[in-house]
């Protein structure tokens, strides 16, 4: 549902949990909107009590995480969460996979093997999405930091501060367990 700055509340919400501390440029960023929607969304949210301002940003009060909660459950009444519980078994060994590359980014195979890691990934993806098609951005935000570690920025691929590929993925993770009923 559009919220504030024209940004899907859950979407929203779910990010400042996932990331604890947000700021409107990296509500912006992750959920690919407009730095001027990011705000509206960060001081909506402030306003409404469903966050509170910690430092230069956002994090979600009881309010905003008992609203959370409440959204989800209605998003899994409408979900197939066997499905889902069996594409949560097929990421089992992408994630394993992903674990295994990433403890060491600058081996020499590095880049080939996180393009086709990616490439078996984002197959899985697009069935995530199908099923819950809010989780479709995470595909850009994949996109867009295996575009930035193939220009030479390392840093995209494991740097916890930004949305690297170990953090985009993480948080999928996360977001499929949840939506897998785990």
């Amino acid at each position: 549902m559009a919220f504030a700055g024209n940004v899907d509340e859950l979407a929203l919400l779910q990010t400042v949990r996932l990331k604890q501390t947000v700021t409107a440029e990296v509500i912006a960023a992750h959920l690919g909107v407009s730095v001027a929607s990011g705000r509206a969304a960060f001081d909506a949210l402030v306003a409404q009590g469903k966050a509170k301002e910690s430092g230069d940003g956002i994090s979600l009060t009881d309010a905003g995480a008992a609203e959370l909660t409440d959204q989800l459950d209605a998003e899994r009444v409408s979900i197939d969460e066997d499905s889902l519980a069996e594409l949560f078994e097929q990421f089992g060994p992408l994630d394993d996979e992903l674990t295994a590359l990433l403890a060491d980014p600058e081996s020499a195979n590095f880049l080939d093997e996180l393009i086709e890691l990616d490439r078996k990934a984002q197959n899985l993806f697009d069935d995530v999405s199908a099923f819950v098609p809010r989780l479709s951005r995470y595909q850009d935000l994949f996109a867009e930091a295996l575009g930035k570690i193939k220009s030479g920025a390392l840093a995209w691929a494991t740097a916890p501060n930004i949305d690297s590929y170990a953090t985009v993925w993480r948080e999928m993770r996360a977001e499929l367990a949840g939506a897998a009923g785990r």
